[in-house]
Formats: structure tokens, sequence, C-alpha cells
């Protein structure tokens, strides 16, 4: 604790603070008044309301849901106000869910999987040709079936870690192969006759919900866990950033890059048999839909919450893309075109969007960053906070320290 000699009044007291690197507690002294009047130009005080958690660029696919919801409330309100219809699309796309959910996992790492169409087609056929034309049990054939995805992810992570192929070529060459297999093996024709046990795995659990949707809400939920807090995650996202310096700090990259692959793989199998689960039927081409919508709904929710791949943004990146193709079907626009469309413009707006936003103020706007006290500001007079804006007097334009292109004014000379 520190007091003023002069006054006698405390301006410093003990505060305990947890250090995030060490781990370690350490008392500092915080100051606890200001003595000073302190330059608005120049006050770097936070506002008390993170305004940037509201803002599009964090959380755009609420408002782009809020729209979607008040044009087809509009349009269509005796369909779109039911419960069966966000259940279809719910139910729908658990599998879609489960394969973006995956393919994070190399995204998150610096790669790129494009085996995983190729991947859920040969699990699904794999599937299908053990159960009704060799007489597995459905244990065994999803078990075979899993083992095609840690095949798959295997073959890649060997590909390009050892081998020091692009992982965009090698997965792609992968999902070429991979589709050959399913042709031949299903003889280029759908696998019918599936056993109503297995069947049944993608029947209703409660409330018009399928077990596929709870299975993909676990799967999310234990991504999400692993991703977000633990080691694992942060050494992953290590990896994607800047492989080599997190190679120089000690993370073995080669083995998250590795296992990344053999974990969309096997998202992607998973994905695979709940497909053959849900149509009852499977051939070789069954899982290319799936492509597209996966890495839209991936890139899509990498600009939502974390401006990082993350879970919960792709979770409901689906959902509200599911959303708007189910509204427009209801309608009546389309049914075979539209939702290639609309997935194609929200890959193209997620990635060019978050490219503009990289080259903007080193990735994020800074209206909400600094405290807007000047009394010129109406939020300010309302809020008690903010900044100037810039001064572009003469006076300051001839000087040295004038900088055209900083709008906050931090480069102005105090008076």
């Amino acid at each position: 604790m520190k007091i003023d000699e002069s006054t006698g009044d405390v301006t410093h007291r003990p505060v305990l603070k947890k250090n995030k690197v060490t781990r370690r507690h350490t008392v500092t002294n915080e100051r606890i008044d200001r003595t000073k009047k302190i330059d608005s130009r120049f006050d770097t005080r936070r506002s008390p309301i993170k305004w940037k958690m509201f803002h599009p660029r964090n959380i755009g696919v609420v408002y782009l849901y809020a729209l979607i919801w008040a044009v087809f409330m509009t349009w269509v309100p005796e369909t779109w106000f039911t419960w069966l219809t966000h259940r279809s699309v719910l139910n729908a796309n658990a599998i879609l869910v489960v394969v973006a959910l995956g393919l994070l996992v190399p995204l998150a790492a610096g790669v790129f999987d494009l085996s995983i169409a190729g991947t859920i087609s040969a699990s699904s056929v794999v599937a299908g040709w053990g159960m009704v034309e060799q007489g597995w049990s459905y244990p065994v054939a999803i078990a075979a079936a899993l083992l095609v995805g840690v095949v798959v992810g295997n073959v890649n992570g060997f590909l390009v870690v050892k081998i020091r192929i692009d992982s965009f070529i090698a997965t792609l060459g992968m999902s070429s192969i991979l589709t050959a297999f399913a042709v031949w093996r299903s003889n280029n024709r759908s696998i019918l006759g599936f056993p109503d046990s297995f069947k049944s795995l993608a029947t209703e659990f409660a409330w018009g919900l399928n077990k596929t949707v709870i299975l993909a809400i676990v799967l999310a939920f234990a991504l999400w866990f692993i991703v977000e807090h633990t080691a694992v995650g942060r050494y992953l996202f290590a990896t994607g950033g800047a492989r080599e310096a997190a190679r120089l700090a000690g993370v073995q990259t080669d083995r998250y890059v590795w296992g990344s692959l053999v974990t969309s793989a096997v998202f992607a199998a998973i994905g695979g048999v709940m497909l053959a689960a849900q149509f009852g039927s499977t051939q070789a081409q069954s899982g290319s839909p799936y492509l597209l919508p996966a890495f839209a709904a991936a890139f899509l929710g990498s600009t939502q919450f974390k401006r990082r791949f993350n879970v919960w943004g792709a979770v409901l990146a689906v959902f509200v893309l599911q959303s708007g193709v189910k509204g427009l079907q209801l309608a009546g626009v389309g049914t075979t075109w539209i939702e290639a469309l609309f997935f194609g413009v929200a890959l193209i707006v997620a990635v060019g969007f978050s490219s503009y936003r990289k080259s903007v103020h080193g990735g994020e706007r800074r209206w909400w960053r600094r405290e807007e006290s000047g009394p010129e500001h109406f939020l300010g007079k309302l809020l008690g906070w903010g900044t100037p804006k810039t001064d572009r007097s003469k006076e300051n334009v001839q000087e040295w320290w004038y900088d055209p292109e900083d709008a906050e004014g931090h480069h102005i000379k105090p008076k």
C-alpha cells in the first residue's frame, strides 16, 4: 500500500494477480485514484461495455440468422414458424456438423483435407457392403468403417509429414483414390437392405430430434473442450499459426499435423456411418455433397466469436446457412441449385471478409477499443468515454508528427 505524503490519501493498494504463463501468484500495487486529469486523446482506459462482442465482425452469423427469421416470417409464416421446419434442419444436417467439426482440426493445424468426401463415401460403402453382402453384424460393420477413416488419416499424414507433399495435392489425390475404391466395392450401384438394428441408430430420440443430432452435439462438446481447454488445442493452433516458430519452441508440429489429418478422417468416417444409417442405403458418390458445405461452414465459423477456427462458430454457421436454404425451398425458390449457390457464396464471403479484416488495422477495427471521452461525442457524453476525432488543422498537418492514416488522433501533439 502506498500513501501520498502531501495529502495522506491512499494511492495504491496491494492486489493478488496470477501470471498466465508461469501460473504463479504475485502481489502488485494497483493505483486506485487518479490525481491528475487525463487527456482524452491519450486515455487508454477500456470501456466497461465490451462493444466488440456485439460487432457484426464477431457475431455476424447471429445477425444473419435474425435477418433470415425476419424475411421468412414475412414471406412464408405458415410454414416457417413451426417446430417441424427447424427440427428437420437439425436432423438433416447432423452429418454435415460432424464432418465440419472434423475438418476444423487440420485447418487449425494449417493443412487442408480434401479427402473428407471420399472418406465419407468409402466408409459408408464398406459398412453397407459388410452388412448386406458379407453378413457382418452392424457393430463389426461400424468398426470396419471407422478403420477406413483411421487408415486414410494415417496415409494422409504420411504423405504430408514424411513425403512432404502439399496437403492440398495429397488429400485431393486421396479423395480420387477413395472414390475409385467406393465405385469398385459397390459395383457402381446403390447398396440397399440394411438391417433395422443399424437403421435404428438414426431414428428419433426425443422432441422429434434424431440420435444423430445427439451424437453431433456430444462430439461438438468433446472437441470444444479439447481445442479450447487443453494443451493439445494450444499446440494445435500454434502449429497452424506459425509452424516453424512452434517447432523451435518445442512443439512437435509434425505429430500435430499428422494427428489432425487422422482426426478429420475419423470424423468423416463417422459421418459416413451416420449417412448410411439415416438414408438406409449408400452409393459411391454419397459423400460428394458434403465437401463444399463443410469448408463453407468451417471458414464462415472462423470469422465468428474467436476470429479463428472454432467449434461453435462452425456449428452455428451450418445451422444458419441451412436454415436459409430451407426457407428458400419452402418459398419455392429452386430445390436443386439453391444449396450449392448458398454455400458457394458463403465460402467466398467468409474467406474474402477474413482476408480484408487482416489488412485493416492489423486485423481489427479499433472504434470499440479506446474510450471516447471527448465532449463532442454523443456516446461519450452519454456513457462518459471516448476519443476525439483526428485534428486535421493546418498546424498539425505541417508538423512532423502528423499521420493522415491515424483516424483516432494518436499522432496529435499534446497541448
